[in-house]
């Protein structure tokens, strides 16, 4: 005999919605230094008869001293002569990790 069970509609479950992705920023140019520039106008009779737009000079006040310039550059090339001896040990490093394995697959190439 069928059964006159009533199944009580199921309601379906909706995934959490994501919160909406964010735009990546992007980031800020780096601003140029400013040149001054000097726009001089000459004038005959009244009129003027040119414009000639130079660049003003810039402060030498933010320059450092020849001293320290060489200075700079020994403490720089002492910084890559360090960076070069530990690339070295760690070419090395790896080297010996990977000679066992490579003798393994020597013999078993044989």
């Amino acid at each position: 005999m069928p059964s006159t069970a009533t199944v009580a509609p199921v309601k379906s479950v909706a995934a959490p919605k994501k919160p909406a992705r964010k735009t990546r920023a992007r980031k800020a140019a780096p601003k140029k230094p400013q040149v001054s520039k000097v726009t001089v106008t000459t004038f005959k009779g009244g009129k003027a008869v040119a414009k000639v737009t130079t660049l003003k000079r810039p402060s030498t006040r933010n320059l450092i001293t020849p001293q320290r310039f060489a200075q700079d550059i020994r403490t720089r090339w002492q910084i890559h002569q360090y960076e070069i001896q530990e690339l070295g040990n760690d070419l090395r490093k790896g080297f010996e990790f990977v000679k066992p394995y490579h003798a393994k697959l020597v013999e078993l190439v044989k």
